[in-house]
């Protein structure tokens, strides 16, 4: 009996020793600082054909006080046929590389068996080239805030300011409403930050609560475009009208917000840079934002008020077509309101909004408080706590089943209230574009963040970015993806559909 006994654990040690000569287990580490001493890191973990990793592996610091703090959440993710990855975050002091060790369970040719591996993952700093990078960033961010005043969801304000810039103080206003919504905004996304939140780009578009208080605001903000409301009483102290600088810097608060989903060219770079760096890079990186989006005020100082009287009075047309923007851009919002609301609240507003604006044509004043009434109701039949919708299901889910048929695949992300996104479209219906398409069997798969969708937004952070648009070329030779740029091109498409095909 004992030699049966030792007859057996001899063989089990040789199965597990051939098993773990024939898996070959590859592990590639990667990871980037985050903040301070914290590193965001992931394993890529190749196994030879035939061969899977039926869960995560357990993971573990080969020395308990390096790292100081050591997350693992145990979700693995299969990015290829024999390939697959697991993401972790780190705390680590002094320390130029951490040691871990990988147990990985595999199954393969009727085999089961778990291999260790110790991997040695080195922990780059942002400090080699950080300070030249930052000044790059920097001057990213304030040709992006420059943009900004040219893109469709703020254009109409920022003309109507300009328009109505009847002193030094309404220029003012305007540029310490700029500066003090981008600060609000980075001190928002600081406090989530640090919560451990998942913040993006312009993600404050999925929340309805949100787009609720912009429709109000951008309501009032067209009937003050159209003459009829004031947004702040004007007091005439010495000869000053007061009034000036509130409205100029409400208006301002209006527009930055609005203008933060258009993701105007090389604003995406620097707000990836400034969301994942430290919280001293993003304030820098937005007070830039802020001063580029500033830049037609501060311009405005060496222009003469007289100029602005003329710019004012310039015509009944240009008047006409600066109100239209403004109302559109209203409708713009309250139509991102509606995919959350239900159809009787829709009814509510949109004749709460009709009655209003007819009562306030009219000077009938008094009668506008039973409207307000009407859509206060409007507020008890909508209901945002209903679970958000997920774009086209399981999106990911389908991501990864392509990717295991080694075909090229084209993930897009877009979003209704994502400007940029939708102009992008234009670039996948491109008839060079369709053609390289169907030559190399490109299938095309694009999801929906119109809503919350938190698994998406895990996803996109995973590939560096904070936001979107979001377009990935897969392959077989691109199993991680091809990242194209915010507006890509069709040359820069054909280039890494041939990347991702081998080419």
């Amino acid at each position: 009996m004992p030699k049966i006994i030792l007859i057996l654990i001899n063989l089990l040690f040789f199965v597990n020793l051939t098993a773990e000569q024939l898996c070959n287990l590859d592990i590639a580490a990667k990871c980037v600082e985050t903040d301070g001493k914290a590193w965001h890191c992931e394993l890529i973990l190749s196994v030879p054909s035939g061969y899977k990793l039926p869960k995560a592996p357990d993971i573990s610091p080969t020395e308990p006080k390096n790292p100081k703090e050591f997350k693992y959440d145990g979700k693995l993710e299969q990015t290829g046929e024999t390939s697959y990855r697991v993401d972790f975050t780190i705390v680590a002091e002094n320390s130029e590389y951490i040691e871990l060790t990988a147990d990985c369970p595999m199954c393969g040719n009727n085999i089961c068996s778990i291999v260790s591996k110790t991997v040695r993952i080195a922990l780059p700093t942002q400090k080699n080239g950080h300070d030249s990078n930052i000044f790059w960033i920097i001057l990213l961010g304030f040709l992006g805030g420059l943009m900004l005043n040219i893109m469709p969801c703020a254009l109409p304000v920022v003309i109507m300011k300009l328009k109505s810039a009847m002193s030094r103080e309404a220029l003012c206003g305007s540029i310490v409403g700029n500066y003090a919504s981008f600060a609000a905004f980075t001190a928002c996304l600081a406090f989530l930050k640090s919560a451990g939140s998942v913040v993006g780009w312009g993600m404050h578009f999925q929340n309805p609560y949100f787009l609720e208080a912009m429709t109000f605001v951008l309501f009032g903000l067209t009937l003050y475009s159209f003459d009829m409301i004031p947004l702040f009483p004007s007091i005439q102290i010495e000869n000053r009208k007061r009034g000036v600088f509130f409205e100029n810097f409400f208006s301002s608060m209006v527009a930055s917000l609005a203008a933060i989903p258009c993701t105007a060219p090389f604003l995406g770079t620097a707000a990836t840079f400034a969301i994942l760096g430290s919280v001293a890079d993003m304030c820098m990186i937005f007070f830039a934002v802020a001063t580029g989006f500033s830049l037609p005020y501060f311009l405005s100082f060496f222009v003469s008020i007289n100029f602005f009287s003329k710019f004012r009075d310039g015509g009944i047309v240009f008047k006409k077509i600066i109100n239209c923007g403004v109302l559109i851009t209203f409708l713009w919002i309250f139509w991102l309101l509606s995919n959350h609301l239900s159809r009787i609240s829709i009814g509510i507003y949109a004749a709460s909004f009709i009655s209003a604006t007819i009562l306030l044509k009219m000077r009938k004043y008094r009668s506008v408080l039973p409207v307000a009434a009407m859509c206060f109701c409007g507020l008890t039949f909508r209901d945002f706590s209903a679970e958000s919708l997920k774009a086209d299901g399981n999106v990911l889910t389908l991501l990864r089943s392509e990717l295991q048929k080694n075909r090229i695949i084209v993930f897009n992300i877009t979003a209704d209230w994502c400007l940029t996104c939708k102009y992008n479209s234009r670039i996948f219906e491109n008839e060079e574009v369709v053609k390289l398409f169907k030559n190399n069997d490109v299938k095309f798969i694009e999801a929906d963040m119109t809503k919350k969708d938190d698994a998406l937004m895990q996803f996109i952070g995973k590939h560096g970015r904070v936001g979107i648009p979001f377009t990935a070329i897969y392959g077989p030779h691109a199993e991680n993806g091809v990242l194209l740029g915010e507006i890509p091109t069709v040359d820069e498409i054909t280039n890494a559909v041939k990347k991702a095909a081998g080419k």
